[in-house]
């Protein structure tokens, strides 16, 4: 607060008492005209803000001191030190996408198959936390991985496939730092869909560790789309910023310009 306070801004410091509280904390502070409400943690708590922001005019910084981080990676947000992160907070605002998958808002991307069940093994550990836990995680589910048989439509064209993952991403990354869809751009209207088909554990594995760098797309069981409207059919749990979404079927759309971001740069990484 104090900082802020410093680089010119009237603070009203919100500390919710739990997690449930979160939403219900910031449509409060929304009614009282709030220009802009800046969240400091994680994509957990970016997650439930966005949700609450949608449909608002009220600006969203952020200062990124979560387990992942994605979704400020994504936008360019998560260097430099607090001081650079506070500017960023306070700087002009860019509009940014967002998933609409049911009823619920996601920022970074839906993930189901193994990258699911990995998130909820991750966000169950105790130890080790940050994004080491996602590695952790990744090593404990690998040996029961098991590919699954979708049915997916994507705009227009539908597919049939059995795979491992299904991503659908608004941005870049996923699981602490991994160019999932290093091509993924927050405000061009599309979802990135990333499908890592029937591969063994050895492959998916090795797929994984070229992941950080974005190189998993040139695997040939990799397959990368473009589409608005998404409906995935089958069986399993789907997680969207780290969070449950429920379970398949799901229809998923995106939302353009859904809310915007203090000192976000939509441009997507590439790889590399």
């Amino acid at each position: 607060k104090g900082l802020l306070n410093e680089l010119g801004a009237e603070v009203n410091l919100l500390i919710p008492e739990s997690r449930g509280e979160v939403v219900e904390t910031t449509t409060n502070s929304l009614k009282r005209d709030t220009d802009r409400l800046i969240a400091v943690g994680g994509d957990g708590l970016i997650h439930q803000t966005v949700n609450a922001l949608v449909g608002t005019d009220t600006t969203l910084g952020i200062i990124p001191v979560g387990t992942g981080n994605d979704f400020a990676r994504s936008l360019g947000l998560d260097s430099g030190g607090l001081f650079e992160q506070a500017q960023n907070a306070l700087s002009p605002a860019v509009e940014v996408d967002l998933i609409k998958c049911g009823s619920t808002f996601v920022a970074t991307s839906t993930i189901c198959g193994f990258p699911a069940t990995v998130n909820l093994r991750a966000n169950n550990l105790r130890f080790p936390k940050g994004s080491s836990s996602y590695t952790f995680a990744t090593l404990m589910e690998l040996p029961v991985m098991s590919p699954t048989f979708y049915k997916l439509k994507l705009d227009n064209e539908s597919l049939e496939v059995k795979a491992a993952a299904v991503i659908v991403a608004n941005s870049a990354y996923f699981g602490g730092g991994m160019k999932i869809c290093p091509d993924a751009d927050t405000s061009d209207g599309l979802l990135d869909v990333c499908i890592i088909g029937d591969v063994g554990k050895f492959d998916l594995l090795r797929s994984f560790l070229k992941v950080r760098t974005g190189d998993h797309v040139d695997h040939p069981k990799v397959s990368i789309y473009e589409a608005s409207e998404i409906e995935i059919t089958g069986t399993g749990i789907i997680r969207g910023d780290g969070e449950p979404l429920g379970e398949l079927p799901m229809k998923i759309f995106i939302q353009r310009g859904a809310i915007n971001v203090a000192g976000g740069d939509n441009r997507p990484p590439g790889r590399g």
